[in-house]
This record gives C-alpha cells, sequence and structure tokens, in this order.
C-alpha cells in the first residue's frame, strides 16, 4: 500500500516529465561550471555533497539563492523562508522558540535545548537548536535548503532538511559595503562589512549590523503600552590564513546581543465561558459567558471523547471570584473570561510590567582546517563552540491576569568536532569522517499561576529547573561515481550514538514567600495531607485524589542512550541538453528527546524515543530555452516510524498536562515544482508550489505506560487516520521583477513576491476528535518593491511594502491551563533602504 502511494506520485511527476528530454536533447550542450562562487550563465553553486557543484548537478531537492536575492525578497532570517522555499512553514512555540517545518516535517517544542528536525548551519558548522538562530541574516553570500532526510552527511538529526547559510569570506582585494533602512514602526537597521587583505598569506573580514524599534502590538487595557520592539546588535569576525598553498585556516568569531520584547500571544477565549442552559449562565453570573449546550455536553459527561474532569470544578471557582470582595483577585477574573478577542495583528494583552526587554546574548566560534593532502585528497577539520545565554519573559494566557505567566532563564551550550577526509578521482568523488557533538542546557521557567482556576488550594508560584545533556558521536562515509558520461551513483552512510541525561525539579521556589515555609497538600486533595519544603521538587507518583501521591523531594533524574544507521542512496542521469533526472532512497532518525515541562506526575518526564522516517525521492532539472527557463520537480513519500510530539494527558487536578509522545506511525507524500524564466532581457519571473498529503496510520490513543492521549482541544481516543500537525496541503510562493535602464549607469526596478500558505491544524483531529479551535486558516501574503540603481549594482535605493495587503494571519495556535492563545503575522509595513558596495 506504501508503495502503491509512491508509485502513485512517481506517475503524477512522470506525466510532468513527459516533454522535458524532449527539449533537453535540443537545448545547447552546458558549459564547464566555473570553479568559483557561480557557474557559467549564473548558476549557482552548491556545497550540498560538502563540494562544490553546479545545482544542476545535483541529485537533491535543493532550494538556493545568493545574498543579493534574499534582500529583494526581504528575506531577513529564516521566519521569512516561505517567500522562498515552498513547503517551509515557520511557527513560534509558546516560549517563542522557533519551530521550522519542511514538507511538514518539524518538531514543536518550546524547550531551549530541543533538538530539531530541520537543522540550521553556518558555513556547514551547526547551530545545534533553532534558539541558536541570532546573527542568521548577516553579511550572507548564499542560502542553500535542503529538503528530506540528511543526516548521512550532516547529521544533527536532520530528518526533514538542513538549511545551510553560507557568509561572505574575507576577499583578497578591499571591499566594503553598507545597508540603511527606515520602516513603519519606526523600525530602523544599519548593517556593513569591510574586507580585505592583510598581508600576502593573511586576509580579515568584518560584519555589523543594529536593528532598533518596531513595536507594533498595543495593549487594550493600557492604550499606551506598546510591545515588539527589536534592540539586536550583531557581528561578525573572520581571518583567513594561508600559509601555504596546500593550507588553509579559516576563523571566525559571530556575537549577537539581543533585548527585543518578546511577541505577545493574543487570547482567543476559554472553555470556562461554556455553559449548558441559560438558567445556569444566569445562575453562574458570569457576564462573558454564553450557552454552548453541545460542547458543554462534550466537556461534562463522562463518556464523551471530549470530557474533561477538572472543567466543573475550575469553572466554578473562577466565576466564583468575579464577586470577590479582594479586588485583585475579581480583576482576576475578569481579565480571565473577558478579554477582547483581536483579529487583527496589533491589538493584544499582556500582564502589566511582565514583557518588555530580554536579556539574550550569543557566541560563536568556530575554526576550519583545510589541507591539501595531494591534488586528490583534503582533509577538513571544523571545530566550534557556541553559547547562548536566555533570559525573557512570556505572557501564555494573553491576558493581563496571573494564569500563567513565566519569566524564563538558562543557557545552551554546545561543541562540534567533524574531521574528514575527502578524494576527488575525477569519476569518483568520496568522503569519510567521524563527528562529536556535546550540547548541555539549563533552563528555569517560573510560572505565576495565582489567577489559574486549579491553584485555590495549591500554590500560585512555581519554578521548573530543567537540565540536560546530549552528547552524539558520528562516523560516516559517502561515495559518488560516474558510470559512463552521463549516469552517476551515489551511497551514503551514517552510525549515530546518542547519549541524554535530563534532571528535573519543579518545586515551590524558597523566594515565594507568599507561601510561607511550606507547600502542603490538604485533606481536601488526599487523605494524607504532603508537605513539602520550598525547593523541594513535588512531580508526584500516584493520584492526590485518592491519596495515593507521592512526592519525589529530589530531583528526577532521566537517561536515554540510542543508537542508529542512516543512509542514502541515490541515482542520477545527465542528458546531453542538461536536464538531471534523479532518484533516491534515504532513512533518517531524529535523537530521542527530552522536554523541559513542569510537571505534576513524573510519568510527564519520560522522553520522545528516536523518530526513523524512510524517504523515497524522485524528481528532474531541466535548464530550458536557451537556460532561460529552469523548471524543477519532484514526487516524494515519507514513511514514519515513532515521529516525536508534544502531546497532552489528563490529570483530575490540573486539567490537560504537556508529555513527550511517539506517533507509531505516520506518512507523508506530496509533490513540488519550481519554476523560473527571463523570457526577455530585465525580465525574470520564480514561482513554488509544495502539495502535502499526511496521515497518521496506526493507533494513537494511549501512552505506553497507559494513559490515555488527548489533543490540544481535550478530546481522546484513537486520532489514527489524523493528518500531522503544521502540515498545509498546498503552499505556494511567486516573485517577478523588471529591469530597466534609465541611461548609461543607472536602471529602474520594480518587483513582488506572493505567498500563499493553506490551511493546516495546530493538532490532532478526526471527524469525531475535533480540534476546530487549532485550526489554522489559509492566507495570502504580498510584498512590493521598486527603486532605481546602478548598473553594475554598486548602489541601490528601494522602497517596499511587506504585507501590503494588511493580511491578518495566524501562525501557531495553543493552549496552556485556562485559555486559548494565537500568534499572529506582522501587519503592513512599507519602508525605505539605501546600500551601496565599493
Amino acid at each position: 500500500m506504501k508503495t502503491n502511494r509512491f508509485l502513485a506520485s512517481s506517475a503524477m511527476l512522470v506525466a510532468m516529465l513527459a516533454a522535458v528530454p524532449v527539449a533537453a536533447q535540443t537545448a545547447p550542450a552546458a558549459p564547464p561550471a566555473d570553479t568559483e562562487t557561480e557557474a557559467s550563465n549564473n548558476e549557482i553553486i552548491v556545497t550540498a555533497n560538502k563540494r562544490e557543484q553546479a545545482l544542476n548537478d545535483v541529485g537533491l531537492t535543493i532550494t538556493a539563492a545568493t545574498g543579493e536575492s534574499l534582500g529583494e525578497r526581504g528575506i531577513k532570517g529564516p521566519e521569512d523562508l516561505a517567500k522562498l522555499v515552498p513547503g517551509f512553514t515557520f511557527t513560534q512555540s509558546i516560549y517563542s522558540t522557533p519551530v521550522y517545518t519542511l514538507r511538514g516535517i518539524g518538531l514543536y517544542d518550546a524547550t531551549f535545548g530541543a533538538a530539531p528536525s530541520v537543522s540550521i548551519y553556518t558555513d556547514e558548522v551547526p547551530r545545534n537548536v533553532p534558539l541558536m538562530s541570532d546573527g542568521l541574516d548577516l553579511d550572507i553570500q548564499r542560502l542553500e535548503v535542503l529538503k528530506g532526510p540528511q543526516g548521512t552527511l550532516f547529521g544533527q538529526s536532520s530528518t526533514g532538511g538542513a538549511i545551510n547559510y553560507i557568509v561572505g569570506k574575507p576577499t583578497d582585494t578591499f571591499e566594503v559595503g553598507g545597508f540603511a533602512s527606515y520602516e513603519r514602526f519606526d523600525r530602523f537597521e544599519l548593517s556593513g562589512h569591510v574586507s580585505g587583505p592583510l598581508t600576502d598569506t593573511l586576509r580579515a573580514r568584518l560584519a555589523v549590523k543594529g536593528v532598533t524599534g518596531g513595536a507594533y502590538q498595543r495593549s487594550f487595557s493600557r492604550p499606551d503600552d506598546e510591545n515588539g520592539k527589536e534592540r539586536k546588535l550583531m557581528g561578525r569576525f573572520s581571518l583567513e590564513f594561508e600559509p601555504l598553498s596546500a593550507v588553509k585556516f579559516l576563523f571566525t568569531a559571530t556575537g549577537a546581543r539581543d533585548r527585543s520584547d518578546p511577541l505577545a500571544s493574543q487570547y482567543a477565549g476559554t472553555n470556562l465561558n461554556i455553559y449548558g442552559t441559560q438558567a445556569a449562565l444566569t445562575a453562574s453570573g458570569n457576564p462573558y459567558g454564553y450557552v454552548d449546550a453541545a460542547r458543554y455536553a462534550e466537556l461534562t459527561t463522562p463518556t464523551s471523547p471530549g470530557y474533561d474532569a477538572s472543567f466543573l470544578g475550575r469553572q466554578t471557582v473562577v466565576a466564583g471570584r468575579l464577586s470577590s470582595p479582594n479586588a485583585g483577585v475579581r480583576a482576576g477574573a475578569n481579565a480571565l473570561l473577558g478579554t477582547p478577542i483581536s483579529d487583527s495583528a496589533r491589538g493584544a494583552d499582556w500582564g502589566d510590567g511582565l514583557l518588555g526587554k530580554s536579556d539574550n546574548d550569543y557566541y560563536q566560534f568556530a575554526l576550519r582546517s583545510d589541507f591539501s593532502v595531494s591534488d586528490t585528497v583534503t582533509i577538513t577539520s571544523t571545530t566550534a563552540y557556541a553559547k547562548k545565554n536566555i533570559e525573557y519573559a512570556q505572557d501564555l494566557d494573553g491576558t493581563t491576569a496571573r494564569v500563567v505567566d513565566v519569566p524564563l532563564d538558562g543557557y545552551v551550550k554546545s561543541f562540534n568536532q567533524e574531521l574528514r577526509i575527502a578524494g576527488d578521482m575525477g569519476a569518483v568523488n568520496w568522503i569519510v569522517g567521524g563527528s562529536f557533538d556535546n550540547i548541555k542546557t539549563e533552563q528555569n521557567n517560573f510560572f505565576f499561576l495565582g489567577d489559574y482556576s486549579a491553584n485555590s488550594d495549591l500554590i500560585t508560584l512555581t519554578r521548573n529547573n530543567y537540565n540536560s545533556k546530549q552528547k552524539t558521536f558520528g562516523l560516516f562515509g559517502n561515495i559518488e561515481a560516474e558510470l559512463g558520461s552521463n549516469f552517476t551513483v551515489q551511497g551514503g552512510i551514517r552510525y549515530t550514538k546518542n547519549e541524554l541525561d535530563a534532571l528535573y525539579c519543579y518545586n515551590d521556589p524558597p523566594e515565594d514567600t507568599a507561601q510561607g515555609t511550606a507547600l502542603v497538600f490538604g485533606s481536601a486533595l488526599n487523605s494524607v495531607p504532603i508537605t513539602i519544603l520550598p525547593g523541594q521538587c513535588f512531580p508526584t507518583t500516584g493520584d492526590l485524589l485518592l491519596g495515593t501521591a507521592q512526592s519525589t523531594l529530589v530531583p528526577v533524574a532521566s537517561s536515554l542512550d540510542q543508537d542508529n544507521v542512516s543512509f542514502r542512496i541515490g541515482a542520477n542521469y545527465k542528458f546531453d541538453g542538461g536536464t538531471l533526472l534523479y532518484a533516491t532512497v534515504s532513512q533518517g532518525y531524529k535523537a530521542g528527546i527530552f522536554s523541559a515541562i513542569g510537571a505534576s506526575r513524573v510519568n510527564q518526564y519520560s522522553p520522545a524515543t528516536q523518530e526513523k522516517v524512510i524517504a523515497y525521492e524522485a524528481g528532474f532539472k531541466a535548464p530550458l530555452g536557451d537556460r532561460r527557463v529552469q523548471l524543477n520537480g519532484a514526487a516524494f513519500y515519507y514513511d514514519y516510524s515513532d515521529k516525536q510530539v508534544r502531546g497532552r494527558i489528563q490529570d483530575t487536578v490540573f486539567g490537560l498536562l504537556e508529555k513527550m509522545l511517539n506517533v507509531p506511525g505516520s506518512y507523508i507524500w506530496g509533490l513540488e515544482g519550481e519554476f523560473t524564466a527571463e523570457p526577455v532581457d530585465g525580465l525574470n519571473f520564480s514561482a513554488g508550489a509544495t502539495y502535502l498529503k499526511s496521515k497518521v496510520t496506526d493507533d494513537y490513543s494511549a501512552t505506553p505506560d497507559g494513559l490515555a492521549i488527548y489533543n490540544a482541544q481535550g478530546f481522546t481516543g484513537n486520532f489514527k487516520g489524523s493528518k500531522l500537525p503544521y502540515t498545509p496541503k498546498f503552499s505556494a510562493n511567486f516573485d517577478a521583477q523588471y529591469e530597466a535602464n534609465l541611461s548609461s549607469d543607472m536602471k529602474a526596478f520594480v518587483g513582488g513576491t506572493l505567498v500563499y500558505q493553506g490551511k493546516q491544524n495546530a493538532t490532532f483531529e478526526t471527524a469525531v476528535l475535533r480540534a476546530d479551535d487549532f485550526v489554522i486558516p489559509s492566507y495570502t501574503t504580498l510584498d512590493l518593491r521598486a527603486g532605481i540603481a546602478a548598473e553594475d549594482d554598486r548602489w541601490r535605493v528601494s522602497v517596499f511594502g511587506r504585507n501590503v495587503t494588511n493580511e491578518s494571519y495566524i501562525t501557531a495556535v495553543s493552549t496552556y491551563l485556562d485559555t486559548l492563545v494565537r500568534y499572529r503575522g506582522k501587519p503592513a509595513i512599507y519602508g525605505v533602504s539605501v546600500q551601496f558596495k565599493y
């Protein structure tokens, strides 16, 4: 059945290919590629196989762009890549940690040190976790996005793909460049670089950037309170030393300081306002409540898949606070139940004084050493150390109430070492090597829960201390051989061993003086009260209501050691006219993961084990019409085992609690196409589209220890047949630009970018187990640009608009404890920019 799906996808691809070989045979033969940064006819050189190759010679699905092209489209960082890469989605998790997804493969998790499914690299050096994405838009020479499992050469759990930023290098001649822009909401950006030789053997490059302003969010309750201001400073210094023609060292130091405001979530409602009858609503005295008999029945009927055992008790508590003599308690209940729901990107609310300047810093030191042992063999070593310090706050309820206000702090440290030997024997290219990664994280989450509906007998402030260590060892090899002048085969394999350790302590912090000297789970909850001193850990075994709960009192330690073998085999055939046909079969793994979950039960801490994907892909790359047209297409099928997700289990006191889970079996199949054309001089078009279909194929209803699994809407049952979250069926982008000469040394240009993102769901759902609140509607954004430039592009002046139609679109939906919240993209932005290079 799975094979049939892939064959069906391949058949559709063959239909797309029908006329390509004929056109390829009549097209002129491809000229030899230049060995510098670009091939002839402006074909981009990529390093997807860790060696320089023309893009059309690589039998992989790759989207690549120069730094100039990224700048024209307003692509600042990974969050903007949907403008370029079909099938890419960016999502913000509940703690503002970024989530990157390619072709439906990604991991939605808020842990600082969570290993991603889509890995990011700078010059092949890993940014081990998405939180280490600082400075990625600084002085970029080229971007390469590799789709599908990349575990053989890139490792790093790249089951979804790899994003490699190639940065500017020191130059043999003096070079200087600069960029400045001013845009709506008083956002100002200034950047520049200088590069050149210091001696005959030593070259250097310095790039810096600063960003300030841009606060576009406004508080409902405090109209003068704004949020979203950026305060960023970043820099990179590179030294290239070439004492001998066969020896080269490249040292790079990158630093970034971020004092920006974290994005505020937008309140989207609460189940606590739902009543079964008008009489019950009237009796409650809740002016924000409404009658929804069907949903109320789902929440309160024990046999319903949407039953919430804690709902009635929590609703009664919050409704009772509306008439409390304590003004603070009364105000919190009103905010929890009655905060406005915004349909625009600008309106939001948050606790007074909670959000504001973050205190985040990042630095990385990297050394690449290349030794040419002979004309055909090179030894390469890459060594890197990086650290990200984090301190900021998040309002996870989207209101001024303290339902769940979360100040966070911690760090992520990483050390990476790779050593490889590569050989170029003409018809055969090979690589063998090994790698070691060591990642340490600390994450401390404070939870202010004073207005939380379930805190009446418990506590108003808690802290989760989480520490983790991950060591990864890898051995890999790859070979590519030409079997004749047009046929090439490739094979790669990697052995990986992962060792993970985690330490948890969820506690009542000593600084919580309001709680006194001890926390007591009283007789209302269990027959034998549990007394826990400040700082002692209180995740429990057993059940609070049944009196069988026992606290850990000390941190909970857990470990997970696993290994795997990933591989890729492929074959390419290139017609004399330049068209490339390729097919690959690859197997990839993503390391197991612990999550920084503040647990009420010890079993919430159990990790998700490693996930596995077997990917089948076939595609073509066709340069046509004297290379004025490029047509690429691919069909793929991903067979997933144990896909990692952040799911939920039910607790009778606290409601839905988070837990890392594995989906036993699922698949994704799809079609993808890219098209570029220059029909006449000065006019350029590009378009890309991805179609996806995903499905859970095995039973997915309970954890291995027998706990029922819930979706984010609160429904439980078997989610077999559900689509995978954050997997839009269709996404596409289109870009066009026209340039015309105004004089012999000046030209004008006008262009635009259109992006469509299809409807998706942020959680699992079936026809019975619904998740209506978690639908992310489809949306379309339009960017426009125009300006003048020097004929040789030494200077450029532009006016631009981003999201000029002011589309109000949702990027993520989440719920945490009592409220539903959404995150939205930015409103319409317009501005002007100036840049130069010499």
